[in-house]
């Protein structure tokens, strides 16, 4: 095989590849619409806790790029998860856009599990008193403790 049949026979496979990778990002890339921040001031904790979990695993599983309901959100560190500076850039701009709350980006890295951010969230977009409103300063928490009102 001569250089220009080498060159002809890995250009066909590139651009296989590529249709593949098309095909593969075009059919796993999902919208994520997160709940609204009317809705979620007016129910309960449990309630709230739930929404959010749906609104956080489906904006992992955007950026992991795996379907929301494979995402251990409990038992495993982001970093575990996958979550790095780059795609933790990208979930802490998307989650303050949509949920009107400052996220650590550092906080966010080093949690001990998706159930945190989750937790930390429900407690920040709810009415009741909660221990994560008055801590914000405290660098447990992932979420800082001024939130603004709804856009």
């Amino acid at each position: 095989m001569d250089q220009t049949t080498q060159t002809w026979v890995f250009d066909d496979l590139d651009d296989e590849l590529d249709d593949l990778d098309y095909e593969f990002e075009r059919d796993r890339i999902v919208e994520v619409v997160p709940p609204s921040l009317v809705h979620l001031a007016s129910v309960g904790l449990a309630e709230r806790t739930r929404l959010i979990d749906a609104y956080v695993r489906g904006e992992l599983a955007r950026v992991l790029r795996v379907a929301p309901d494979s995402i251990d959100t409990v038992g495993r560190p982001m970093n575990s998860l996958g979550i790095g500076s780059i795609n933790g850039l990208e979930l802490q701009r998307r989650m303050e856009a949509a949920l009107c709350v400052d996220v650590n980006l550092n906080r966010l890295l080093r949690a001990n599990s998706a159930a945190e951010l989750v937790d930390c969230l429900a407690g920040q977009l709810g009415p009741e008193d909660s221990p994560h409103k008055h801590a914000g300063r405290n660098e447990h928490h992932l979420v800082a403790h001024d939130v603004p009102s709804p856009r």
